[in-house]
């Protein structure tokens, strides 16, 4: 039986927040991870630092994937993918459409659903 309950697993997959881990170096890689943050900011995600608390998936660098980083680094996406969280390379932008699509159709949603409504009186 898996520590992870599956109510855990359910409020994750609501979460907004998405974990970024990594510090890219390269001038493409670089220019890669930002667009990925505006990206997640500009879908009503809210892109974090830190792991705290429920995410919706982490989002890390090549080196984090190559094995070319931090014990903490390390120790936080063992942390992710132990709560089963998603760890997506930053190039992967198929996967990290997939994975938060529900979330930002939600969004979508909420937002259509909040805006205000014209009054049509006729002519």
């Amino acid at each position: 039986m898996s520590p992870i309950s599956s109510l855990e697993v359910a409020r994750a997959r609501r979460s907004r927040r998405v974990l970024f881990v990594g510090n890219p170096t390269r001038y493409n890689d670089v220019s890669q991870w930002a667009m990925v943050r505006q990206w997640v900011a500009l879908h009503g995600l809210e892109p974090i630092r830190e792991l705290d608390g429920n995410v919706l998936c982490v989002i890390v660098t090549e080196d984090i994937l190559d094995g070319r980083c931090s014990a903490t680094e390390t120790a936080t996406v063992q942390q992710a993918r132990a709560l089963g969280v998603p760890c997506i390379g930053v190039y992967d932008t198929t996967q990290i459409w997939q994975v938060t699509a529900r979330v930002r159709a939600r969004i979508g949603r909420t937002a259509v659903g909040a805006s205000p409504r014209s009054r049509h009186d006729g002519a």
